[in-house]
């Protein structure tokens, strides 16, 4: 269906900008890969605020830039239908009706994209127009070339569904917030995004285990594959938070890690 060439960008920039949860980093690309890295703590760049961008701006060349956001401020759905239809406008006009039967706010507040996934199913996305505006009016301002703005989420995810062999479920850990996304044939059925009670690896791994259990009752997808990447580097601890839930609190299945995994940076827009 041509999902991953429509999520990741057809030149990787110069250098990104990590914008996550409490933290960001500027990371300096040279030949596709990252030759540098500058973290800035605190920075809250997905807030209303947007508290952090000066000190983001200081590390920042004069040169192109792309901006990822972390999972926290996008909205995820997989919408499952009787059948698509075929003619674009058709789809959108379905795809925007049950978007609004499950959506209290306003969707014109919201940048909305969708993206076919087969003949059934469609993944919606959200993300408030305003944070788009604001994060191209900053760059503006400062005579920086913005040439990209995405989700770590979706940089993860079009990496997975590429893969060989492809997880069941992408895990992305960032502070206390998880999303979790259950994939069945090389497509995903199901995304969850959530915060853990505390910014423990034990917190997240129990909320999973609970959300595994659940999509394998409902869905039917019984997830053994697993790709991790947690923003924060405690991958192994979440790992073994999960490997000491047991078979039983996943629902009588397990998960297992892929090596080697992702990679190191499978949320930019660099090579994999």
């Amino acid at each position: 269906m041509g999902l991953i060439d429509r999520l990741l960008p057809l030149r990787p920039p110069r250098q990104v900008v990590f914008a996550g949860d409490r933290r960001a980093e500027v990371l300096r690309l040279r030949g596709g890969r990252v030759a540098g890295r500058v973290p800035v703590p605190g920075a809250a760049l997905a807030e209303g605020d947007g508290d952090g961008w000066e000190a983001v701006f200081a590390a920042l060349a004069s040169e192109e830039t792309g901006v990822v956001f972390g999972a926290s401020p996008f909205i995820f759905n997989v919408f499952e239908f009787d059948r698509l239809p075929w003619r674009r406008q058709a789809l959108r006009e379905l795809v925007t009706w049950r978007l609004q039967k499950i959506f209290p706010e306003n969707i014109e507040a919201y940048d909305h994209r969708w993206f076919a996934l087969d003949r059934r199913r469609v993944l919606s996305v959200l993300v408030r127009r305003s944070l788009l505006e604001e994060t191209e009016r900053a760059f503006a301002e400062r005579r920086i070339p913005l040439t990209y703005v995405g989700s770590s989420t979706l940089q993860i995810l079009g990496r997975a569904l590429g893969a060989r062999p492809a997880p069941d479920l992408v895990i992305e850990r960032d502070g206390a917030g998880c999303t979790l996304a259950f994939l069945q044939e090389r497509r995903p059925v199901y995304i969850r995004k959530f915060r853990a009670a505390s910014d423990s690896p034990a917190d997240a791994g129990q909320e999973i285990g609970r959300t595994v259990s659940f999509v394998r009752g409902q869905y039917g997808v019984d997830p053994r594959r697993c790709w991790l990447h947690d923003h924060g580097g405690e991958t192994a601890a979440v790992e073994a938070a999960l490997q000491g839930l047991g078979e039983d609190a996943l629902g009588g299945g397990r998960l297992s890690l892929l090596p080697p995994g992702p990679g190191a940076t499978p949320h930019l827009p660099v090579r994999p």
